[in-house]
């Protein structure tokens, strides 16, 4: 037999804080509003699903117990060990697992290089200042250096972001 919930109105149309269930048989039309000799009612509001064993990890619930945004992930998680387990499944590496200091010396080498790049800048607007385009940037980045690789360890972060 189904249950249905209802909340109760005052004949004056005004909402109670009370609500009750009540039982039909299956084979009986439920009614969308109840009405009492006094001139209130009852309206049949929407009932919650049980949240029964077989559904506890079934993930329907996820977001209902509130949980906790992830702005790594761009929605909401139930808790840290789901979006740890989401952002693993995504191919993430979680910080833990770079080693200590990883960070620190990973910037520490794009710094560097960023500087490099900077001064190469700098000198190439100089020698524009004196000299036409094509022997600014020969005097910018000399043969010798681009043939040593020095111009291509300061254009390239390829090897500085890895583990």
């Amino acid at each position: 037999m189904p249950i249905y919930d209802f909340r109760i109105y005052t004949a004056d149309g005004v909402a109670t804080d009370e609500v009750f269930e009540k039982f039909f048989k299956s084979s009986v039309s439920i009614p969308k509003k109840l009405i009492n000799l006094d001139g209130s009612y009852a309206l049949r509001i929407p009932s919650l699903t049980a949240k029964t064993p077989g559904l506890w990890h079934g993930g329907w619930s996820n977001g209902l117990d509130g949980g906790q945004w992830s702005p790594s992930l761009g929605k909401k998680v139930a808790n840290t060990h789901e979006e740890a387990k989401e952002m693993k499944k995504r191919g993430f590496i979680p910080e833990s697992d770079l080693g200590s200091g990883w960070i620190e010396k990973t910037q520490a080498k794009l710094s560097e290089k960023w500087q490099a790049q900077a001064d190469y800048a700098h000198t190439y607007q100089e020698n524009l200042k004196t000299m036409a385009p094509e022997d600014a940037v020969a005097a910018t980045w000399s043969a010798e250096d681009c043939l040593s690789g020095k111009v291509d360890d300061t254009y390239n972060t390829e090897g500085v972001i890895q583990k």
